[in-house]
C-alpha cells in the first residue's frame, strides 16, 4: 500500500511541474506583448501631442525634452485642466438654477390712473346702532372675552340664527358719519361717492375713480377726506385700537385690510404720496408665476386664490363662509352665529398654519402694487377753531350725547360702576339715617337726662343755700344781735373816753388835797361825785364781764342768745340749724381767739383793779389830804394801759370769735354760689347746645338727607331706564347738591365737636356736682340739722355719693358719644357721593365738544401722486446654453488654448485608440 501512494505521489508532481512551467512561458508572452503594446501607445500618444491643438500637451510628450521640463508642463497642465473643470461646473450649476434679472424700468406719463383706496374705522361696531339692534350686550361679551365665548354663550341671547351679515352691516359706522368731509380734485364729494366693501378688517368703505386720471402730482390733484371716527361710539369688537386702518391697491385687487392696511391715528393730518410699480415675473422654469382660474373670484392674485381657498374650504367644513369672503350667486350663504362658533372660528384660526398644505397660490405674473410715504402733522389750533365754530358742532354734540347715553347704560364697566354706586349710595344712605334716628333719640335721652340731673342738683343746691343763709341769719340774729345789744346798752361805755375819764379822776383827787378846795361841804361833794363816778363805771365793767361771759357761754354751747324767726322756718328748728361746731372753734380755732379770751377777761378785771385803787387813793385824800402820787400814777396809768389793751383784745374778739361763723358762713355761701354760677353757666352752655343740636337735627332730615335719599332715587330710575344720565348728572352736579353736600359734612363735623365740648362741660359739671355735694356732707354744722329734718341722703357716706353721681354722669357721657354711633358712616357716604359726584362730572366733561374731542375723533388724510411716474419691474432670463458654452469656451482658451474642436480631438484620439485596440484583440 506504501508503495502505490509513493507512485502516484511522483506522477503528480511531474504534471505540476509541467503545468508551472507552461504558465511561466505564457506569462513572458503576455509581457512581450504588453511592452509592444506599451511602445505602439507611446508613440501614438507623442504623435497626438505633436499635431494636437490644446497648448502644451506637445512639451509632455516630447521625447527629445529633459524629464523635468516634461514634469513641470505636466503640473501645469493638470492645474489649467482643474481650472477648466471647475468652471464648467460652476457654470453647468449656474445655468440650470435657471438665473433671473430684475429690470427695472422707470417711466413718465402725462396721467395715471388714481388707485382704490379702501378706509376701514379700527372699531367694527356703533355703540348706539348696536343697542337700537338690541345686539350691544351680545357683541361686547363676544368680543370682550373671545376665548371664553362659544355656541352655549348664544343661547343666553338666543342669537343662534342671527347671521354675521346682520351682526356686521347693521352695527358698523355708517358712510355719512364717518365720512365728514371728501374733496377729489378740488371738488366736494359726497359720502355716496364711497362704496361699502366688507373685509377682513369688516365694513370699510372705498373710493374707486375709474374714469378720472390724474395728470398732476400734489394735494390739489388727489383725495382729501376728513373722517370722524366717532370714537364716542367705540365699544367692543374684533380691535380695540383708534382711528383708521387704510389700503391703497389697484381696482381689481380684493383689499386685505387687516394684513396690509396702514394705522392711522386720529388727531393727526397725514400725507400720502403715492408711486406706482408695475411687476411682471417669469413663469417656471425661471420663475414661480402663475395664473389660474379661481372658483369665486374672477381674476388672479395670490391673496385672491388664499381667500377662494379659504372659501371652498369653509363652505366643505361648514356649508357657509364669512361676510367678508367671495361668493358667486349667494353661494356658500354667509353664516350665522351658531355656524361661526361652532364651525367656521376654527376653520378661520387653524387655516393659516394649513394653508401651504391645503392650497396652492403662486405668485401672479403681473400685478401693480402702489408704494407709499406717509408724513404726519397735527391739527392747527386755527383749524380747531374752525371746526368748532361751525354748525356741524350742533349735530356733533346730539350724537356725543346720544352715544355717551347708549355706552353708559350699556358698557358693563360703566354701569356696574352706577351700579355699584347706587347700592353704596342706598346702604350708606340707610345707616346714616339709622345713625340719625339713634342721634335724635340720643339728643332727647340727653336733654332728659341733662334736666333730670339739673333739678335734682339744684334741689340741693337750694336746699344747702337756703341753709347757709338760715345760718348766717341765726349768727346775725341770734348771737351776733345779742352782742350789738350788749354793745349798745353797755360794752361801748366802758372804753368811751377813758383817757378824759381817767384824767378827770385824776384832777379830782388832786383837788381833794389842794388847799383852795377847803370847804367841806365842797370837798364832800367832789368825793362823793367822785367815787360813784368810779363805782358806776366797775358796776358797767362788772356787767360787760357778764354779757361777755354769757356770750362766750352761748358761742361754747351753741346756745342761742335770742331767737328771732327766718322767714318762713319756725323758730324752734334754730336750736337744730345753728353751726354751734364752727361756733365752739371760733373760741380756741386759733392763737389769736385763744389770747383774746384771756385778755379780754384779764384787761377788764385789770381795769376794775385800777379803779378800786383810784377809789382808795380818793378816799386817803378826802381824810387825810394828802395823796401818794406814786400810787396814783400807778392808778392812772394801769387803767390806761388796761383800756387800750382791752379794747384791742374787744376787737380780736370780735373779729376772731364773734363775726368768724359769719364771716365763714359767708365765705362759704359765696364760693358756693359761685360753684352754683358756674354750674348754672355750664348748664345754660349745655342746654343750649343741646338744642341747637335738636334744631339741626330737624333741619338734618328735611334738608340734606331726605334730598340724599331723593337723588339716590333718581339713581335708580336711572338704573331701570327712567332717566336719562345727563338728568341724573345735572341733579348731582347743581349748586344745590353742592350745598347740601357742605351742610351734611358740617352737621356731622359739628356733631363731634359738639361732641367735644359738650363731653368738656360734662365733665367739668360732674366735677362742680361733686364740690357742691362735698360742701353739702362735710358740712358738720349742718349735720345736726339734717338729722333733725331727716335729710338721709346727706348723712351717707361721701364715697357712696360720688359713687353714684359718677354713675349718672358716666350715663349722661355715654349719650353723648356721637362719635361712637357716627363711626366713619359719613365719610363713607361722603365719599361714596363725592365718588358719584366726579363720575358725572367726567360724563359730564365727556359731553363736551372741544379741541380734545376733535383731536380724539377727527383725521385728515391726503392722498396723491407725488410725481407723475411708475416704475416697472419685471424679470428676465439671466443665462441661456449659448452663454454657458461661451463661457466653456472662453475659459478653455484661458487656460488651455483651446477650443472646441480641441475637445472633439481628444475625443476622437480616445476613441480611435479603443477601436484599434478592440480589432487587434
Amino acid at each position: 500500500m506504501s508503495s502505490v501512494r509513493h507512485d502516484h505521489t511522483g506522477t503528480n508532481g511531474a504534471i505540476r511541474e509541467e503545468m508551472i512551467n507552461m504558465l511561466d512561458s505564457s506569462a513572458k508572452m503576455e509581457q512581450q506583448q504588453i511592452k509592444r503594446d506599451k511602445n505602439s501607445l507611446c508613440e501614438e500618444f507623442y504623435l497626438f501631442g505633436d499635431t494636437s491643438s490644446v497648448h502644451g500637451i506637445k512639451y509632455v510628450t516630447e521625447p527629445s525634452s529633459g524629464c523635468f521640463r516634461r514634469l513641470f508642463w505636466l503640473l501645469l497642465l493638470l492645474v489649467c485642466l482643474g481650472v477648466l473643470v471647475y468652471q464648467i461646473i460652476d457654470r453647468v450649476c449656474y445655468f440650470i438654477s435657471n438665473p433671473v434679472t430684475v429690470n427695472v424700468q422707470v417711466n413718465y406719463n402725462s396721467s395715471l390712473i388714481f388707485p382704490a383706496v379702501t378706509i376701514c374705522n379700527q372699531n367694527a361696531f356703533k355703540a348706539t346702532l348696536a343697542a337700537e339692534a338690541g345686539r350691544y350686550k351680545l357683541i361686547e361679551d363676544m368680543f370682550t372675552e373671545p376665548e371664553n365665548f362659544n355656541s352655549e354663550s348664544l343661547k343666553k341671547y338666543s342669537a343662534g340664527n342671527t347671521t354675521l351679515k346682520d351682526l356686521y352691516l347693521q352695527g358698523a359706522h355708517k358712510r355719512k358719519d364717518f365720512l365728514f368731509k371728501i374733496v377729489w380734485m378740488g371738488q366736494t364729494l359726497t359720502a355716496d361717492d364711497f362704496e361699502q366693501y366688507v373685509t377682513d378688517h369688516g365694513v370699510c368703505y372705498t373710493f374707486k375713480s375709474s374714469e378720472d386720471k390724474v395728470s398732476s402730482p400734489g394735494i390739489e390733484n388727489g383725495l382729501r377726506l376728513t373722517l370722524n371716527i366717532e370714537q364716542y361710539e367705540y365699544m367692543p369688537g374684533p380691535h380695540d385700537a383708534a382711528g383708521i386702518k387704510m389700503l391703497i391697491h389697484d381696482h381689481k385687487d380684493i383689499p386685505m385690510v387687516h394684513a396690509l392696511g396702514q394705522a392711522i391715528s386720529p388727531g393727526s393730518r397725514v400725507f400720502v404720496g403715492m408711486k406706482v410699480i408695475e411687476l411682471e415675473n417669469l413663469p417656471e422654469p425661471h420663475g414661480t408665476c402663475q395664473e389660474k382660474t379661481l372658483e369665486y373670484i374672477d381674476f388672479y392674485s395670490t391673496d385672491a386664490c388664499r381667500l377662494d381657498c379659504l372659501t371652498k374650504r369653509a363652505k366643505k367644513i361648514c356649508g357657509c363662509r364669512a361676510l367678508y369672503m367671495p361668493h358667486k350667486n349667494g353661494e356658500p350663504p354667509v353664516c350665522n352665529l351658531d355656524q361661526y362658533y361652532g364651525c367656521l372660528k376654527n376653520v378661520i384660526e387653524t387655516f393659516p398654519t394649513l394653508f401651504h398644505k391645503l392650497c396652492s397660490c403662486p405668485v401672479s405674473c403681473k400685478f401693480r402694487v402702489f408704494e407709499t410715504d406717509l408724513s404726519y402733522g397735527t391739527t392747527s389750533d386755527y383749524n380747531l377753531r374752525k371746526y368748532l365754530s361751525s354748525n356741524d358742532t350742533v349735530n356733533l354734540a346730539e350724537d356725543l350725547l346720544k352715544a355717551r347715553e347708549v355706552t353708559s347704560r350699556y358698557e358693563d364697566s360703566k354701569i356696574s360702576e352706577v351700579k355699584h354706586f347706587f347700592l353704596n349710595l342706598t346702604t350708606n344712605t340707610e345707616q346714616v339715617s339709622y345713625v340719625y334716628n339713634r342721634l335724635v333719640k340720643m339728643v332727647d335721652d340727653l336733654l332728659n337726662k341733662i334736666n333730670t340731673m339739673f333739678t335734682d342738683i339744684k334741689s340741693h343746691f337750694d336746699f344747702k343755700d337756703y341753709l347757709y343763709k338760715y345760718q348766717i341769719y341765726i349768727m346775725e340774729k341770734n348771737f351776733m344781735r345779742a352782742r350789738d345789744a350788749m354793745e349798745e346798752r353797755h360794752m361801748h361805755i366802758v372804753p368811751l373816753a377813758y383817757a378824759e375819764y381817767i384824767l378827770e379822776i385824776e384832777k379830782t383827787i388832786r383837788k381833794l388835797t389842794d388847799p383852795k378846795f377847803q370847804n367841806d361841804s365842797f370837798r364832800l361833794f367832789l368825793y362823793e361825785n367822785l367815787k360813784d363816778k368810779i363805782d358806776n363805771r366797775i358796776e358797767i365793767i362788772e356787767r360787760v364781764m357778764v354779757n361777755y361771759t354769757s356770750l362766750n357761754n352761748a358761742y361754747n354751747t351753741g346756745a342761742k342768745i335770742f331767737n328771732y324767726q327766718f322767714m318762713d322756718t319756725p323758730r324752734d328748728h334754730n336750736d337744730y340749724a345753728a353751726p354751734k361746731i364752727l361756733m365752739k372753734d371760733s373760741l380756741n380755732h386759733n392763737l389769736y381767739a385763744n389770747q383774746s379770751t384771756e385778755r379780754y377777761e384779764r384787761h377788764l378785771n385789770s381795769t376794775v383793779k385800777a379803779l378800786y385803787l383810784c377809789k382808795d387813793l380818793a378816799e386817803v385824800a378826802y381824810y387825810s389830804g394828802v395823796v401818794n402820787e406814786t400810787e396814783l400814777g400807778l392808778c392812772v396809768e394801769d387803767f390806761r394801759f388796761s383800756m387800750r389793751n382791752w379794747v384791742f383784745a374787744r376787737s380780736l374778739f370780735y373779729y376772731e370769735i364773734i363775726d368768724r361763723p359769719k364771716r365763714i358762713l359767708e365765705e362759704k355761701l359765696e364760693n358756693f354760689e359761685v360753684l352754683w354760677n358756674e354750674f348754672q353757666l355750664l348748664f345754660q352752655n349745655l342746654n343750649q347746645s343741646i338744642y341747637s343740636i335738636h334744631s339741626e337735627n330737624a333741619d338734618f332730615d328735611e334738608d340734606m338727607l331726605k334730598p340724599i335719599e331723593n337723588m339716590n332715587s333718581n339713581l335708580e330710575r336711572y338704573l331701570n331706564g327712567n332717566a336719562t344720565k345727563l338728568e341724573v348728572s345735572q341733579m348731582f352736579l347743581s349748586n344745590t347738591t353742592d350745598s347740601i353736600l357742605t351742610e351734611f359734612q358740617f352737621y356731622f363735623q359739628m356733631l363731634k365737636n359738639r361732641q367735644t365740648s359738650l363731653t368738656d362741660w360734662i365733665t367739668r359739671l360732674q366735677f362742680i356736682s361733686k364740690d357742691i355735694w362735698e360742701n353739702i356732707i362735710y358740712d358738720e354744722d349742718s349735720w345736726e340739722y339734717y338729722e333733725f329734718l331727716n335729710k338721709t341722703e346727706y348723712l351717707t357716706n361721701f364715697t357712696e355719693v360720688i359713687t353714684d353721681l359718677n354713675e349718672s354722669f358716666t350715663s349722661i357721657l355715654d349719650t353723648v358719644r356721637f362719635s361712637d354711633v357716627i363711626g366713619s358712616r359719613d365719610a363713607q357716604l361722603l365719599s361714596t357721593f363725592k365718588s358719584i359726584v366726579v363720575h358725572m362730572r367726567e360724563f359730564k366733561t365727556s359731553l363736551k365738544i372741544d379741541s380734545s374731542f376733535i383731536r380724539d375723533n377727527l383725521l385728515q388724510i391726503n392722498i396723491f401722486y407725488r410725481e407723475m411716474s411708475y416704475e416697472k419691474i419685471h424679470q428676465q432670463i439671466a443665462y441661456n446654453m449659448f452663454s454657458l458654452w461661451c463661457d466653456i469656451g472662453g475659459t478653455m482658451g484661458l487656460f488651455l488654448g483651446a477650443s472646441f474642436l480641441s475637445i472633439i480631438e481628444i475625443i476622437d484620439f480616445v476613441l480611435h485608440r479603443g477601436i484599434q485596440r478592440r480589432r487587434k484583440s
